[in-house]
């Protein structure tokens, strides 16, 4: 079934109802759409996009706009005509749209106007787009004014049929192990993307779901599905820089589910614990559901804080594009505790492997590469069959991440596989040291990346970024680690204290900072 008839059926059964509301805070701005309203907007853009532009079944179509109302009405527009849409990275440079343009040749591109700059110098080497519509007030001649479209386009239900195996969206990795790689994801993948969410999160069409993260990415945008499939709600927050901001919008919108990274819930965890949020004027009695928290492992000292002050669950999810934004999830508050640093168990329509490099499962407790099977799997890297057999084997995807199970089944990260130090022949995961470092009252956040060493071949190097007005030295790093008892191999033997770069889906980016602080000099 196409994955954009949703909108079409929940329009009839809740035609009034809200489901999308768009939150800016610092301008009082609310911006709502029912159903119907929401329908009749997809309705418009499918029409133009197939009687006026010719866009047809197996097109490809850019899309590149900040998270929005008309982020959502345009991409299920796309699909409606059986053309695939292609979300952009919002921070992606010119040379990176051109990079994306180059991977599909796509006959459209649809953006939001605070592009134009970045769009505009690289139009004549993108010859394969014939139509460019622009949202915004600031559109260019050679454009389609969105808001043109919206006023004069016919609102009739549109939907082309497609079989469950074509090719719905192309998703780009949020590249933390290289340039990002387009995964080609079904019309069959989304609906079991939002049937196994639903069944993780016991989501249906009373669940308020927070999305305050970037569409272009599967982890806000995926997890959004079942409110999108059984008629639910979802609130876009636009701004998360100050911390109230989150529980504001929590709390106005009775949210009832959501997902946040974890430098967003750490900053308002931290707020609260300085006293510059007063938690008395919020009411968290609606959130029945759970408020989720991933991108990276959570430190367990998050997780404490965390059941100290809000009432609600939580939990740890781990995914990736590949796997349709979900493999594991440690959610459920007792679960969290007794297995502090654990992604938990596969979620719903998800099974899990452990293996080693000859693909055979391995001990329990013994760290191997981490693989999952189940129907959210992506169908392929997009034109790269090579990659793609890597990366599939057998109905199996190999993550690429490096992972041990205990007893219980629960599984716990020890790195990516490509992030992984080898220090004179001794394996060194970085994210054990992280997690040792974090938990210092002093350092906000850390990331530890492999240093070339003439002798030993690689090092830990370790960024450090400390709270505001704190100060420390290089010796109370290495005297921390030795009194969390961290075998002396492990400690980092290169140090900086600066800001820990993240890509905008809060994951630590570690080919930015490997080129940053190793530059030329890394070893491949």
């Amino acid at each position: 079934m196409n994955f954009a008839r949703y909108g079409i059926i929940n329009a009839k059964k809740f035609p009034d109802k809200e489901f999308l509301v768009e939150r800016t805070p610092s301008k009082n701005l609310r911006r709502v759409l029912t159903w119907k309203e929401f329908n009749e907007k997809t309705n418009k853009v499918a029409n133009y996009l197939q009687k006026n532009l010719g866009i047809k079944k197996g097109d490809f179509v850019l899309h590149l706009q900040m998270n929005s109302l008309e982020w959502v009405i345009t991409f299920h527009a796309i699909l409606r005509v059986g053309a695939v849409a292609v979300p952009l990275n919002f921070r992606f440079a010119s040379i990176d749209i051109k990079y994306a343009a180059d991977a599909c040749e796509p006959v459209a591109l649809i953006m939001g106007d605070g592009f134009l700059p970045k769009v505009q110098p690289i139009q004549k080497e993108m010859g394969s787009i014939k139509e460019y519509i622009c949202v915004g007030n600031n559109v260019f001649a050679d454009m389609i004014s969105y808001e043109e479209i919206i006023k004069s386009a016919d609102s009739e239900d549109i939907i082309v049929e497609v079989d469950d195996d074509d090719p719905a969206e192309l998703m780009f990795t949020s590249g933390t192990t290289g340039p990002p790689k387009p995964v080609c994801q079904a019309h069959k993948t989304l609906n079991h993307i939002g049937i196994g969410n639903a069944l993780t999160y016991a989501e249906g069409h009373e669940t308020v779901y927070l999305a305050p993260h970037p569409f272009y990415h599967s982890g806000s945008f995926f997890l959004s599905f079942p409110s999108y499939m059984a008629g639910g709600k979802i609130i876009i927050q636009l701004e998360l820089n100050k911390p109230e901001y989150l529980l504001d919008a929590i709390c106005e919108e009775k949210v009832n589910n959501g997902w946040v990274t974890v430098p967003t819930m750490s900053d308002t965890v931290n707020a609260i614990k300085k006293g510059d949020i007063d938690l008395n004027k919020y009411d968290f009695s609606h959130v029945t559901g759970s408020i989720v928290i991933g991108a990276q492992p959570v430190p367990s000292s998050l997780y404490q804080d965390m059941k100290k002050i809000f009432p609600f669950k939580t939990g740890n999810i781990y995914g990736i594009t590949e796997g349709g934004g979900g493999g594991t999830i440690n959610l459920y508050d007792e679960d969290v505790l007794t297995h502090p640093g654990s992604i938990g168990k596969p979620t719903f329509n998800v099974m899990a492997r452990v293996v080693d490099e000859d693909g055979k499962d391995v001990p329990v407790g013994t760290v191997g590469e981490l693989l999952l099977k189940g129907p959210r799997n992506m169908k392929e890297y997009f034109k790269n069959p090579e990659m793609t057999s890597i990366a599939l084997r057998d109905g199996w995807l190999y993550t690429g991440d490096l992972v041990r199970m205990d007893e219980d089944g629960y599984i716990y990260i020890a790195d990516r596989k490509k992030d992984l130090i080898i220090r004179g022949g001794e394996n060194i995961f970085p994210v054990e040291i992280e997690d040792v470092l974090r938990r210092h009252s002093k350092i906000a956040d850390v990331a530890v990346i492999g240093y070339p060493h003439e002798r030993l071949v690689e090092i830990a190097m370790a960024i450090v970024q400390l709270y505001p007005g704190e100060t420390m030295t290089e010796q109370e790093i290495v005297n921390f680690c030795a009194e969390q008892g961290l075998a002396k191999y492990k400690w980092p033997e290169k140090i900086v204290f600066a800001n820990v770069l993240r890509n905008v889906t809060g994951k630590i980016d570690k080919p930015a900072l490997r080129e940053k602080y190793v530059g030329k000099k890394q070893i491949v």
